[in-house]
């Protein structure tokens, strides 16, 4: 669950399931992440309906799914591209826009940041958002990872590229919670 503070301050922190964080269970993760992908879909056009309004446990449910997607790709980074990360930074919009990913004892992880005054959010339409910049992001690391391991090695240079991808997948989802949470009108 992530805490928005009045002033924009950001906070989560879990710990990884058990039965998606062993590192024998990369392919698990993978395909977790698309199948959460299809199911916000899936869940965001059936209860869009034909009223084409969103209503606050309709909210509530694309957060959540949202934040079960971050947590699976919080994994991927961890467990399978960049192990060595204690912790790393995440920035948009030269720092305007800032997290911070904190990996603690075995499989706990933490995410602080901040949105200053001055960043401009993007008033978006959430389907548009989804079917556009948000599938694009997703499909690019699929196919990163997919052009990685053609030749079955993934070299050091790919699973850094694998991992920008990934943070920009990360901090996107979180933009678009606060989005939801904080912006997002009832229509």
């Amino acid at each position: 669950m992530l805490e928005i503070s009045n002033d924009f301050n950001l906070k989560s922190y879990g710990r990884f399931p058990e039965e998606l964080s062993d590192p024998k269970n990369f392919k698990d993760r993978m395909v977790e992440v698309s199948r959460l992908f299809q199911g916000m879909g899936e869940s965001y056009l059936e209860h869009l309906g034909d009223d084409s309004k969103i209503s606050g446990s309709e909210k509530k449910n694309l957060i959540e799914h949202l934040e079960n997607i971050l947590l699976v790709l919080v994994m991927l980074r961890k467990i399978d591209f960049s192990p060595a990360d204690e912790e790393t930074y995440i920035r948009k919009d030269r720092g305007l826009f800032e997290l911070r990913l904190r990996f603690t004892d075995g499989s706990v992880w933490e995410l602080t940041g901040s949105i200053r005054p001055e960043y401009k959010m993007k008033q978006r339409v959430f389907k548009e958002w989804f079917n556009t910049s948000f599938s694009t992001d997703i499909k690019t690391f699929y196919a990163i990872y997919g052009s990685a391991g053609l030749d079955k090695q993934i070299t050091a240079e790919e699973k850094i590229q694998i991992t920008k991808q990934i943070d920009r997948i990360i901090i996107e989802i979180v933009e678009m919670i606060v989005y939801i949470e904080r912006f997002m009108l009832f229509q």
